[in-house]
């Protein structure tokens, strides 16, 4: 039985080239002597830069880094031909390989990681960092430094896609900044496949009417939108709208047209699949809320961002009354004296902020309750000071007209 033993040469690729060189008599004697003088100067070079040339560790670990980065810059440059390699260490000095492979790692690191559409600036520390960690304790392999830039390019091409979608669609870079890629493609593939009729990125109000128009059983999609969209576009943007337009499909769409999310949860409960949306001017915030909450709208009569609205509402449920924005005199004695006879029912203004809010201001609803009014409202509504009584509800009513909308003129009582 035939049986053989695999070598793994694990050598650096820098020092494959030279014993190469050597061997094919590409490197001489002299050129050896020159490779020699010139590595001290990288290596003192390199330990000035991560730390000091006073220390013999910054050093030992300069010369790892400069064989790890000549090893880079080599390998790549070559594509892995030892004889291409070695007589770049012939041609060129000692210190310009290892400066080579440093400028590949900051060029990697320049690079996009992910597909935020922030303005990416260089980080100077940040590419030390990097380099410092490439170099030594993390060194990079060409294969490995290879798929990390193609991956990195593949992210740039999908932030100047989003990008060129975003100014096709009449929406200004800087209102994308705090998005990702992905988010402002799938928001212009849905204005796509519905066949908006406004040229323009959904605010918060139209994205929930695109959903509702996607859910109507009578819906059709309008491919002769994206047609007419694509007509004077580039190559390369036209088939990644259309390969964009099939993962919408394929992805978003059935999770869009199912009833077990609202649009309003859609837009604001989920971190993965989310969508980019304009910031809408105060009066769309109010069209919005008519839309996704209308009993919500209904109840606090347009003035949910009124803290007085939004305590005589949640005091009223808290005691079993029907929520209103503003309480007769009866009524808030009749809220004062459930109080003081069963306490809060706290679950129920819980359960009634998530069953008629907007998505967005529940848990802040929830914690204004919760850690704020409630608190309060059990110090200030209570009866139970025997040195200070307060049996006619005379403070309470005065916190209760304080704090909430009163409809009653004149005294507490």
């Amino acid at each position: 039985m035939n049986k053989s033993v695999a070598v793994v040469d694990d050598r650096p690729f820098f020092e494959k080239a030279v014993r190469f060189g050597l061997e094919h008599g590409i490197l001489t004697r002299e050129t050896m002597a020159r490779i020699e003088a010139d590595a001290p100067k990288g290596i003192v070079q390199i330990a000035d830069h991560f730390g000091t040339a006073y220390l013999r560790t910054d050093l030992e670990s300069a010369v790892t880094r400069m064989a790890n980065l000549i090893s880079l810059y080599l390998e790549d440059f070559s594509n892995g031909d030892l004889r291409a390699a070695a007589m770049s260490l012939r041609d060129n000095t000692l210190l310009s390989h290892s400066r080579g492979g440093s400028e590949m790692l900051k060029r990697l690191h320049a690079m996009p990681g992910e597909t935020s559409l922030h303005a990416r600036k260089v980080d100077a520390p940040g590419q030390k960092i990097f380099v410092n960690e490439r170099s030594f304790a993390f060194p990079l392999s060409v294969a490995s430094y290879r798929a990390q830039v193609a991956q990195c390019q593949a992210n740039q091409m999908r932030i100047d896609f989003a990008r060129w979608l975003a100014r096709q669609l009449n929406t200004r870079p800087e209102e994308c900044e705090d998005y990702s890629a992905e988010e402002v493609i799938r928001s212009a593939m849905l204005l796509l496949y519905v066949g908006a009729k406004t040229p323009g990125m959904p605010s918060k109000r139209e994205f929930v009417q695109l959903i509702e128009a996607l859910r109507k059983k009578s819906f059709k999609p309008k491919p002769a939108t994206v047609d007419a969209f694509l007509r004077e576009a580039p190559t390369a943007f036209a088939e990644m709208t259309r390969q964009a337009m099939q993962d919408f499909i394929d992805d978003a769409l059935p999770r869009l047209k199912s009833l077990e999310k609202s649009p309003d949860e859609i837009l604001h409960a989920e971190a993965q699949g989310a969508f980019f949306v304009r910031d809408q001017p105060e009066e769309d915030v109010v069209a919005y809320d008519r839309l996704v909450a209308k009993e919500w709208v209904r109840i606090t009569k347009g003035d949910a961002d009124d803290p007085s609205v939004l305590a005589t509402i949640f005091l009223s449920v808290a005691t079993g009354h029907p929520p209103k924005a503003a309480a007769l005199l009866k009524e808030a004695k009749s809220i004062i004296a459930t109080f003081r006879k069963q306490g809060f029912d706290s679950k129920a203004v819980l359960a009634f902020i998530d069953e008629h809010a907007p998505f967005e201001q529940r848990e802040d609803l929830k914690l204004m309750w919760s850690q704020d009014l409630q608190p309060d409202a059990e110090i200030h509504l209570a009866d139970n000071d025997p040195q200070m009584p307060d049996s006619h509800m005379d403070r309470a009513l005065k916190y209760f007209r304080q704090n909430c909308v009163a409809n009653w003129k004149g005294g507490s009582r």
